[in-house]
């Protein structure tokens, strides 16, 4: 009988839990945020907390002898893929925003 989840570190469990607890407050600032630069930051917290998330649990489960194959190449996918839809937003709102009207000037 192999090793059970219950065998990983304390100290990797407790800090991927506070990751995701940034994660799941994070996903209620996406649909509760004021504003769309709000939201946009959010999703990049979502990001980084899963990807952390990932990595705290691959590596205590591999330290506690329960590998799990594939868990670095899935938080690298994640990363590149917050790192696209931050870039995406700045490219939108740059083509989507122009700003406010330039004041006008009375000779």
């Amino acid at each position: 009988m192999g090793p059970d989840l219950l065998t990983v570190p304390s100290l990797f469990v407790g800090a991927a839990g506070l990751a995701l607890a940034a994660l799941l407050c994070s996903l209620w600032l996406v649909f509760r945020g004021p504003t769309p630069v709000d939201r946009i930051l959010a999703s990049q917290l979502m990001g980084t907390a899963g990807v952390a998330t990932l990595l705290l649990l691959g590596t205590g489960a591999r330290r506690a002898g329960l590998p799990l194959p594939g868990h670095l190449d899935v938080a690298l996918v994640l990363a590149l893929l917050a790192g696209v839809a931050g870039i995406a937003f700045v490219a939108r709102g740059w083509e989507g925003n122009p700003g406010p009207p330039p004041p006008e000037e009375n000779p």
